[in-house]
């Protein structure tokens, strides 16, 4: 009995040995395999991809766009690059068919730079490199661990080895810092988010990453100061996104999914909402700068989520008590008004002088109007004042959290709200007038390119943001917003999000003016 037993730990504990050794072995591999994609989001939030196979001269070839985003200079470096380097033979066969990863971030003058990593399939011998980059009459320096190269036209980068890792950047710190530590287990997630879509990744021509935690230091370089206002949505999100690239040289559009990692997130109330057919844009004046609308299926439904955000932001029982106290001064039923005459959409927009408004959609605006009269101050025969705080933020949140005791007008179904009562007076003029964003050839254009439907969406107009932009953002990245070779001739930016069991599927579309060939 004795002897067998003995066997059966003996055998046990071979079992759990080589079980051990065998996924120890695993896990080494897998590190191995994800050593460039750990090195691409040490620091950035912002990652682009291809294979090799794909060289990033074919990606700008019949694609400008890229340039003209990341600007003329480093688009020629880029150029270099391929032209010097990724086209060497001894290179190229070193990183054949392998994944090429670049990292955007910023750096320490407000610029904004790159690390480009990939790996050989084996340990890469730093002599036979090095004679490969001899031969290519490239120009090799010693520094810091790692190696300054001259390419043959004076562009210069900085070259990092490390088992089967290859860093290159235009700049040294990053390549300094990857090569002395190892790789931060907080990007685990974000790592693990990218390998997830992997097999949508090799359909495409490239992908892009974002990490929307560290967005914020990337933008350091191009907006001073906090991220308040409309680009508080990007500061500190905890969100990634997985984009495809669709080839087209009249715009640039990424398709792919979009995940927010804090089950808490005000946009969590969307998740899982079937995408609506926008109409709510239809009302905004022809000098809106830029927008934010939302959606839903069925207000009672999107209301449960709302009612949970509130308790778990502890304003659930304030909440209570301000709609019991405004029911018994008003000897009304605030449940009888907003989620009653709601119908599915809502919005923040801001025009080009920097003024702000915000909107829903009604189903009888006459009869809201008739039970709104008691709660409300005239202003003008048309405009009202509430006269209790915070209405709108208690039945739809975040977004109109900054209206308190608003100006408002009711027309055509659509109740619209300001601080301020000649910005309402203003988009009633606009309105009536029919000078509005819908009838512009710019937006009709944005509109074709994109689906109509979605949970929320995010519009900037680049000529009618320009003024804000003055105020908000670093002189040389203002230029590049308005050079030709720049992004001068991009209409507009959007990103849309639509519902998809808990998640996103998302479209980002930098949209240019429609060019109409003409006959002979």
């Amino acid at each position: 009995m004795k002897k067998v037993l003995f066997t059966i730990i003996v055998l046990l504990t071979a079992i759990v040995a080589m079980a051990y050794l065998y996924f120890s072995k695993l896990n080494t591999q897998h590190a191995e395999s994800d050593l460039s994609l750990y090195a691409a989001v040490n620091q950035s939030g912002f990652v682009f991809s291809f294979e090799n196979e794909k060289s990033i001269l074919d990606i700008f070839k019949g694609q400008e766009s890229f340039g003209e985003i990341i600007g003329e200079d480093k688009a020629k470096q880029m150029q270099s690059l391929k032209t010097f380097l990724l086209s060497s033979p001894g290179i190229n066969k070193l990183i054949h068919k392998q994944t090429i990863y670049i990292g955007f971030f910023s750096g320490e003058k407000k610029e904004i730079n790159y690390l480009l990593s990939t790996q050989s399939e084996n340990k890469v011998s730093t002599t036979q490199l090095f004679q490969a980059l001899k031969s290519r009459n490239i120009l090799t320096e010693p520094i810091d661990n790692a190696t300054r190269i001259t390419l043959p036209d004076s562009t210069v980068f900085y070259l990092g080895v490390k088992d089967q890792l290859i860093l290159l950047s235009n700049t040294l710190q990053p390549v300094k810092e990857i090569l002395s530590k190892t790789f931060d287990k907080k990007d685990d997630s974000f790592v693990s988010y990218i390998k997830s879509g992997s097999r949508l990744s090799k359909n495409s021509l490239a992908q892009l990453y974002l990490n929307f935690n560290r967005i914020p230091a990337l933008l350091k370089s191009i907006v001073p100061g906090k991220l308040t206002g409309e680009l508080a949505v990007l500061d500190h999100q905890d969100a990634f996104a997985l984009l495809s690239y669709n080839y087209s040289k009249e715009r640039v559009l990424f398709t792919g999914t979009t995940h927010l990692n804090d089950p808490n997130h005000y946009y969590q109330l969307f998740s899982q909402t079937p995408p609506q057919k926008i109409t709510i844009s239809t009302i905004f004046p022809e000098q809106t700068a830029d927008y934010t609308t939302y959606a839903v299926d069925s207000y009672a439904n999107w209301r449960k989520g709302l009612d949970r955000w509130f308790s778990y932001h502890k304003e659930d029982k304030k909440r209570a008590r301000v709609i019991e106290e405004v029911n018994l001064k008003y000897h009304l039923n605030l449940e009888e008004l907003f989620p009653r005459y709601f119908k599915n959409q809502f919005s923040n927009f801001q025009l080009n002088t920097g003024e702000k408004l915000a909107a829903i959609n009604l189903t009888n605006g006459d009869k809201l109007n008739q039970l709104l009269l008691d709660l409300s101050d005239n202003y003008s025969d048309e405009i009202k004042h509430f006269k209790e705080a915070d209405l709108l933020y208690l039945y739809f949140g975040l977004p109109f959290k900054s209206y308190q005791k608003p100006y408002y007008v009711i027309i055509d179904n659509y109740l619209v709200f300001s601080n301020y009562a000649a910005t309402l007076q203003f988009f009633l003029d606009q309105y009536r007038a029919n000078k509005l964003l819908i009838n512009t050839p710019g937006y009709t254009n944005t509109n074709n390119q994109i689906p109509n439907n979605s949970n929320i969406s995010f519009y900037l107009d680049h000529q009618n943001s320009i003024p804000l932009l003055h105020k908000n953002i670093s002189s040389p990245y203002l230029k590049h917003f308005q050079s030709e070779k720049g992004l001068k001739k991009y209409e507009s930016f959007v990103y849309q999000l639509s519902g998809d069991r808990g998640t996103f599927q998302s479209n980002i579309l930098l949209s240019k003016p429609l060019v109409i060939e003409k006959d002979f």
